[in-house]
């Protein structure tokens, strides 16, 4: 499966622990997370969303790279709004804006799987995937000789979200879109910003 990340370095996985927090990730782990998405806005969103990217002016200002990553995911158990509990957090938990219940299920989750597909908490409608361990990026159009390889690309250098995103990005404090969809017994589609330049 295709997955998606911004790097603004030359490499978009880790072989080593990230120091700081992340919503999977506490920044004490032994090994590092890799955080992708599985639709191409959604590491821009969750560059607007982190960095709190709200006017024009500041989107405009962005400056990554991105990147494609050829990635196995059949494997990964995914955790849903209505199969949540069933890991031992909630709905609400899985993209609330505390890290703190993610990160203590991830501590169980690192002993029994490589990697998990979670909602996105940036871009409501779509799905991340978090893995577990070192990865290394291997070129694209290469066959992986071990799990830790990768197939990956760059797609951009000095890429920035369209304008139109931030209509689309759940901010801090901001309601998420799909979870109040679920909670009403909805389905949520994501739909596409506007496209023009």
């Amino acid at each position: 499966m295709v997955c998606y990340r911004f790097a603004a370095y030359s490499t978009p996985l880790r072989t080593v622990p990230a120091w700081q927090p992340a919503r999977f990730s506490r920044g004490d782990e032994d090994e590092p997370t890799q955080y992708l998405a599985l639709h191409p806005l959604g590491p821009l969103a969750e560059l607007m969303r982190n960095a709190e990217l709200r006017s024009l002016d500041q989107v405009r200002e962005v400056s990554t790279r991105t990147w494609a990553l050829e990635v196995p995911i059949d494997d990964l158990p995914e955790i849903t709004f209505a199969g949540a509990e069933r890991f031992g957090i909630t709905a609400e938990q899985l993209v609330g804006d505390d890290y703190s219940p993610c990160q203590e299920l991830a501590v169980t989750l690192r002993t029994q799987v490589q990697g998990v597909i979670v909602p996105s908490a940036a871009l409501p409608g779509t799905r991340n995937v978090v893995l577990f361990g070192p990865r290394v990026a291997a070129p694209y159009l290469t066959r992986p000789i071990t799990e830790l390889d990768v197939p990956a690309s760059i797609t951009a250098d000095g890429a920035r979200p369209p304008g139109s995103l931030r209509s689309l990005v759940r901010y801090p404090g901001d309601a998420h879109a799909a979870l109040d969809a679920w909670r009403n017994g909805h389905e949520f589609r994501f739909a596409e910003p506007d496209w023009s330049l």
